[in-house]
């Protein structure tokens, strides 16, 4: 396995998160899904999303998504080179759980967890196409200080010609009150 880590204390650097572009770009196209899909099923005490800021009482909300599709072009982690054009075109079908808290001090948590299969048909024929399960997911929490921002993904993939991809990644972004920030983005292959 590669390891491949950018960052540090205090380190602002997109040099990792370029290297990444291929992911950070389906996680992004889940991340859009997220803000205009129209929810299936919500629990909590609120029906609909809660807005930022203090709240009269603490507002939570959960939705549940499911037999969604996405397609987008995209490059194969590990394989292609991250920062080139994309060569095919990626395919999920997922289901995800949205969470939301935020009390009347008007401070907040959010998390994320998607799960679903992928496939990838590169536009070169030539080239042997992939398909598998991923699994994300993303956390945030944030107070009128301090916010901390963190996911992670990992994808399980078998290539039409026998070959075996494992990809995780990882970031993690962490504001202080002071306005210090420290973060880290870390892929394995």
């Amino acid at each position: 396995m590669r390891s491949v880590q950018r960052g540090g204390p205090q380190a602002t650097t997109s040099i990792g998160i370029n290297r990444l572009r291929p992911l950070l770009a389906l996680l992004g196209v889940v991340a859009g899904l997220l803000a205009i899909s129209t929810p299936v099923s919500a629990g909590g005490n609120s029906s609909t999303p809660c807005s930022l800021g203090p709240q009269p009482a603490t507002c939570t909300y959960t939705v549940n998504m499911h037999d969604l599709t996405q397609t987008s072009p995209s490059n194969v982690p590990c394989v292609d080179p991250p920062t080139g054009p994309p060569t095919g075109i990626v395919t999920v079908n997922y289901s995800e759980v949205f969470h939301e808290t935020v009390n009347q001090a008007g401070d907040a948590w959010f998390t994320s967890t998607v799960t679903g299969d992928l496939t990838f048909v590169p536009f070169d024929s030539s080239r042997p196409s992939y398909s598998g399960h991923f699994e994300s997911w993303f956390g945030a929490s944030m107070n009128r200080n301090n916010a901390v921002f963190h996911d992670t993904t990992n994808n399980t993939l078998i290539g039409s010609d026998g070959s075996h991809l494992r990809f995780h990644m990882i970031d993690h972004m962490a504001i202080s009150a002071s306005g210090i920030t420290f973060q880290f983005d870390k892929a394995t292959c």
